[in-house]
């Protein structure tokens, strides 16, 4: 299921800054299937991996590292498309086939 998370956050970038309102209204859909999928499947990993006795600081660091990405990644985004929306578009699909990649690196080390 994590692999569907980086596609569907370059599909939201291809969709969501176009001109046209229902690719920007798909881009908007696409991004809450991505939220939905990230919010549920990271919590549940985290529930997975850590002990019960250290769950709820497990969360809250898990809160905090994702709500400072946001922050980060907002600022890039909003200095991006005052710069250059196809510029956004190229550096957000890029970091997302990284995002990929390092995934599929981890899954196979795993193994």
């Amino acid at each position: 299921m994590l692999m569907a998370l980086p596609v569907l956050t370059a599909a939201v970038a291809v969709l969501a800054f176009t001109n046209t309102v229902a690719l920007a209204v798909a881009g908007s859909l696409v991004w809450g299937v991505a939220m939905g999928i990230q919010e549920s499947t990271l919590r549940a990993t985290v529930a997975d991996v850590v002990p019960s006795g250290r769950r709820a600081t497990a969360y809250g660091l898990f809160a905090g590292v994702v709500g400072a990405a946001s922050l980060a990644g907002g600022a890039l985004t909003g200095g991006l498309y005052g710069y250059s929306i196809p510029v956004l578009i190229t550096v957000v699909v890029v970091i997302q086939v990284l995002a990929l990649v390092l995934l599929a690196a981890t899954r196979a080390m795993r193994r």
